[in-house]
C-alpha cells in the first residue's frame, strides 16, 4: 500500500540573474524552492511537465529547468520572472519518494 506524504513550499527567491538556459533567451528568471518531507526518487523529478505553476489562479508560469537539492528533499524550479503582488499555485504530479510512495492528491498542491 502506498504511503501518502505532504508537499511543502519552503520559499520563493526573488533574485533575478542572467541565465544560461537556452530556452530562456536573455530574460530574467526567478527560482522557486519546493521542499518535500521525504527524499524523492529521481524518476520524473527533472521532467518540467510534472510541475505546474499558475499565477493568479489562471496564468501558467513557464518553467525552464528543474534542479535537485543535495539530499533529494527539495527541488529548485527555474521559472519566468516573479510578478510582485501576484498569488501563485504550484501543482506537482507523478513524483514518488525513494520508497515508491506517490504524492497524495490532497497534498500535491501548495500556494505562495
Amino acid at each position: 500500500m502506498f504511503k501518502l506524504f505532504q508537499l511543502f513550499i519552503l520559499s520563493i527567491f526573488l533574485v533575478t540573474f542572467s541565465s544560461e538556459i537556452s530556452a530562456q533567451q536573455n530574460n530574467d528568471t526567478s527560482k522557486v524552492l519546493v521542499k518535500f518531507n521525504e527524499p524523492m526518487s529521481h524518476d520524473g523529478i527533472y521532467n518540467i511537465d510534472n510541475y505546474l505553476i499558475l499565477r493568479d489562479e489562471t496564468t501558467p508560469v513557464e518553467i525552464f529547468k528543474v534542479g535537485v537539492v543535495p539530499g533529494d528533499t527539495a527541488v529548485v524550479l527555474f521559472t519566468e520572472k516573479y510578478v510582485p503582488q501576484s498569488s501563485y499555485t504550484i501543482i506537482i504530479n507523478n513524483l514518488k519518494d525513494k520508497a515508491g510512495n506517490v504524492i497524495s492528491e490532497s497534498h500535491k498542491m501548495a500556494f505562495y
